[in-house]
């Protein structure tokens, strides 16, 4: 009993069970929904707490923060093990530790009142239901819903002078900030090559060219085009010169995008809109996330074709 309830014990074992869950999600499924980023900590925090709290009383307080630690030493696992890289950790990380509040709870309430027998062997058959239960959300999984985002901007120049920047801005000298100094990927310059409906623009950014087949051109007031090819959403910080996780490559991926403008008392209202995807669950904590990292790449666009048109 003195082993199950050391600290060590308490942190270490919850967090490599974690890690193999982890790793059946990212490397096995190459999978991220619901039970990553919810089953995961409520399991994790809960098995902490109930190892902390083991057949005797502990504070609410110290079952915590132990289930806390174990969650710190799991993300430490899988920035040192190269399973995923900081940012994405830093992103999961105040939902994790919420959810540890409901994990910590249950698993101190079910230690202390634990009389030994089969009772005390429920926690192991967590463990063994926890793959089975990946197993479960993956082919349950639905399409990801389409998302959109729109950004807005005041051009003080003709509409015509607008249009031609839209088309194909030049390189972007505003210095690299907020998100984007932590690996988000951020625009450069555009080119188009041909005009009219079936032209491509290509979207550079630091992470490699957006492609994108012209699809509207109603000059000067509409350009709307598909996107064929995009580059990884972004470049994991890590210990590791390239770290390649599976989220980087088709769980976020946009579908579309367009330029309205809008005259407007010799001014120009210039809209960018991109409908996308992301698979990563639940869409009610990642999608507002993506959606303002859209918005910052939207920001960083039309203040950069402000200033050119002005």
């Amino acid at each position: 009993m003195k082993i199950i309830n050391s600290i060590w014990f308490a942190t270490l074992v919850p967090a490599l069970l974690g890690f193999g869950l982890t790793a059946l999600c990212v490397r096995g499924f190459e999978f991220y929904g619901w039970s990553l980023f919810l089953g995961l900590p409520v399991a994790v925090s809960f098995l902490s707490a109930f190892c902390t709290s083991y057949r005797r009383q502990v504070s609410f307080g110290s079952a915590y923060w132990t289930s806390a630690i174990s969650l710190l030493v799991l993300g430490g696992f899988i920035l040192v093990l190269a399973l995923d890289g900081l940012i994405c950790v830093l992103m999961a990380s105040p939902l994790a530790f919420v959810l540890a509040l409901i994990g910590a709870f249950a698993g101190r309430a079910f230690g202390s009142s634990c009389g030994g027998g089969i009772r005390s062997s429920l926690p192991l058959l967590l463990v063994f239901l926890l793959p089975g239960l990946v197993g479960f959300d993956h082919a349950t999984v639905s399409p990801p819903p389409l998302r959109q985002v729109t950004t807005r901007v005041v051009i003080n120049a003709p509409i015509d002078r607008v249009w031609q920047t839209v088309i194909a801005f030049p390189k972007i000298t505003a210095p690299v900030d907020g998100i984007f100094r932590c690996g988000i990927a951020y625009p450069i310059e555009a080119r188009i090559d041909g005009t009219g409906v079936g032209a491509i623009r290509h979207c550079i950014f630091s992470t490699g060219p957006f492609v994108e087949p012209i699809t509207r051109w109603d000059e000067p007031t509409l350009l709307a085009f598909d996107v064929s090819e995009s580059p990884p959403p972004m470049k994991e910080l890590s210990f590791y010169e390239e770290l390649d996780a599976p989220h980087l490559h088709g769980h976020m991926a946009s579908e579309r995008g367009q330029f309205r403008l809008i005259e407007q008392d010799g001014k120009v209202l210039l809209e960018g809109t991109t409908w996308y995807k992301h698979s990563l669950a639940p869409q009610w904590y990642w999608g507002p996330i993506s959606d303002y990292m859209i918005h910052r790449i939207h920001e960083r666009v039309l203040n950069h074709i402000k200033k050119t048109a002005e």
